[in-house]
């Protein structure tokens, strides 16, 4: 016999009223933090299983049935009493699910049509509505910005040839010799830098799931570098939160396009991101820190490389990048990116 098996049988009319309870219930205090014996709220909102009940305008009379048939959708935790402890979602949640279903709603088939005109018309950014008004906000400073103060940068080469290389190859390349990015045209010459040796090596290989040798190289950040872009895209540390269009594009996605195939010398997943960092440089700004589309962490492109802000330390070393082994338990959190 199982616990289910004495639950007693709800009606049609009660079962719609656990349906929307159930809806409603995120968290119980097995889900909280233990100090002491004691129980710390730290998910979700703290309430009762009785106040989910009426929230969602439940009689009396089907309460306490109800509430053993519910569960907790984080922990399993069954056979809850009518006046238990329990939490529903919290509110900052809440309300920014709000705000992203109403971006959303106002600006995605905008987003889409300019996506489609840059993928016809590269160089004519400025003849649709969006680009002018992306100019507008980014040389008038209605966007987010920080300035850095970490200490220590990583950036990886492939090692796809004899040459022992020293520092100056590991910074950025001169004027002419570089490939299109994701925030620079060919020949542009920027610095492109990672929170980490990790990162910087799963962004510069061309495959992933290939184990290949990678330079790396350690940069001393020696200056707070002021003047950064943030187009961050993290739930609890999302950029451009003070403006809509910004917003939009860092929520639609459209910044953090895959390039599948980095041989193809066709890129428009870049169209888009090229186009900001020319407005981001015109504004006077000095990179952007973006969240990578490859891994977790975060990448910093400087438009400026002889700015003093960062100075390689050391010299570069070899690495061997190995492939991460999978785990069933961990899902591709950038498969949808």
């Amino acid at each position: 016999m199982f616990y289910e098996d004495f639950l007693p049988i709800l009606s049609k009319a009660a079962e719609k009223f656990r349906e929307r309870a159930q809806k409603k219930l995120k968290y119980c205090i097995t889900c909280q933090p233990y100090d002491g014996g004691d129980y710390i709220w730290f998910h979700g909102e703290e309430t009762t299983i009785d106040d989910i009940l009426d929230s969602v305008g439940c009689p009396e009379r089907y309460r306490e049935d109800i509430s053993g048939h519910l569960h907790c959708p984080n922990c399993g935790k069954s056979g809850f009493e009518q006046y238990e402890t329990a939490g529903t979602e919290d509110r900052y949640i809440i309300e920014e699910e709000k705000k992203i279903s109403r971006v959303l709603r106002r600006y995605s088939e905008k987003l889409e049509d300019f996506r489609k005109h840059l993928e016809e018309y590269p160089s004519l950014a400025l003849n649709h509505y969006l680009g002018r008004k992306l100019l507008k906000e980014i040389e008038n400073r209605r966007v987010d910005s920080i300035n850095l103060n970490s200490t220590s940068w990583s950036r990886a080469r492939i090692v796809n040839q004899s040459k022992v290389f020293n520092s100056n190859d590991m910074h950025a390349p001169e004027l002419g010799l570089s490939e299109g990015g994701r925030f620079h045209h060919p020949g542009q010459s920027v610095l492109y830098l990672a929170d980490s040796d990790r990162l910087a090596m799963e962004e510069a290989i061309n495959n992933p799931n290939e184990s290949t040798l990678v330079w790396i190289q350690k940069f001393a950040q020696i200056n707070v570098i002021t003047d950064i872009l943030d187009l961050r895209y993290e739930w609890n540390n999302m950029g451009q939160k003070s403006n809509e269009i910004m917003y939009a594009l860092l929520i639609s996605r459209y910044i953090f396009e895959k390039v599948i195939d980095r041989n193809n010398k066709w890129r428009p997943q870049y169209f888009i991101t090229t186009f900001i960092a020319d407005c981001a440089r015109k504004a006077g700004f000095n990179g952007i820190l973006y969240s990578s589309s490859r891994s977790y962490g975060e990448n910093l492109v400087l438009f400026n490389p002889n700015n003093s802000f960062v100075a390689s330390h050391g010299n570069p070393k070899v690495i061997i990048y190995e492939v991460p082994k999978p785990n069933k338990y961990d899902a591709d959190l950038t498969s949808i990116f």
